[in-house]
């Protein structure tokens, strides 16, 4: 299961004497990709959020791309200015939380992965670890409205409280991935209302669905590996997602962020 834990809030606002002075200072981008970068970088950095020129930025696909390569669990707002700018600030649920968990996440990594391992090696072996670790949050599933706010959807809910949804899951495993220095995005299918995770190597773009792999009534020890670095064609099978965005953002983090 996967619930937008982002919302957008907008308002328009009276422009002052430098009417068009905002607009020349927001940070001109050429894609939504280049957006969730730079805002990616301000989440890391504290949060006092980015200006942009509106020309290229819809705040719906820049939350989308954000939430892909952000492990944390967030809000985005939008302000919207008669200018032609639009202002997006990140908001961290649970930060100290979060926080924490990113902590434990390391730990985790640094038991499970060594130097030695290939990166295929360690994307196993940190798949194994959280399945191992966490099972899926059945109640929180099964729920006529759940809270997409909650642990459940999370990193923490799965590194620290064990139980998770697929968003847990997926953020949990990217993060994991980010301890061991491995790019790996999370992917979100609004068809499914579910979430996985890809990754980019040797060129070619492999899926990771470790919340399939969690059998349901949980195993203890048993992990599946059917929805192990599987390519799209293989994943297209069974899951239905926008393959072309998440292409394209994984070409834009491969010439950083461009």
């Amino acid at each position: 299961m996967r619930r937008f834990f982002g919302f957008l809030l907008t308002m328009t606002l009276l422009g002052g004497g430098a009417f068009w002075l905002p607009y020349l200072q927001a940070k001109p981008v050429d894609n939504v990709y280049q957006a969730a970068d730079l805002l990616r970088q301000d989440a890391e950095n504290g949060g006092n959020g980015v200006a942009f020129r509106e020309d290229n930025v819809d705040a719906d696909e820049v939350y989308r791309a954000l939430e892909a390569q952000y492990p944390y669990a967030f809000a985005l707002h939008a302000v919207t200015r008669p200018n032609k700018t639009i202002e997006l600030n990140t908001e961290v649920s649970r930060q100290a939380r979060q926080e924490q968990a990113w902590e434990y996440a390391k730990v985790l990594t640094a038991g499970s992965i060594s130097q030695t391992m290939t990166a295929e090696e360690k994307l196993r072996a940190l798949h194994d670890t959280l399945i191992r670790q966490c099972e899926y949050d059945v109640d929180t599933a099964e729920e006529d409205a759940p809270d997409g706010a909650a642990p459940a959807f999370a990193a923490d809910g799965a590194l620290l409280d064990h139980k998770a949804v697929c968003a847990g899951y997926g953020r949990a495993y990217e993060m994991l991935c980010k301890a061991a220095g491995i790019q790996v995005i999370y992917v979100a299918s609004e068809e499914m209302n579910h979430g996985w995770n890809a990754v980019r190597l040797g060129g070619t773009t492999y899926y990771i669905d470790c919340t399939f792999d969690d059998p349901i009534p949980d195993r203890g020890e048993y992990v599946s590996e059917q929805y192990f670095m599987l390519t799209g064609e293989e994943l297209a099978q069974t899951h239905t997602w926008n393959e072309a965005f998440y292409e394209q953002l994984l070409d834009s983090l491969e010439q950083g962020g461009k």
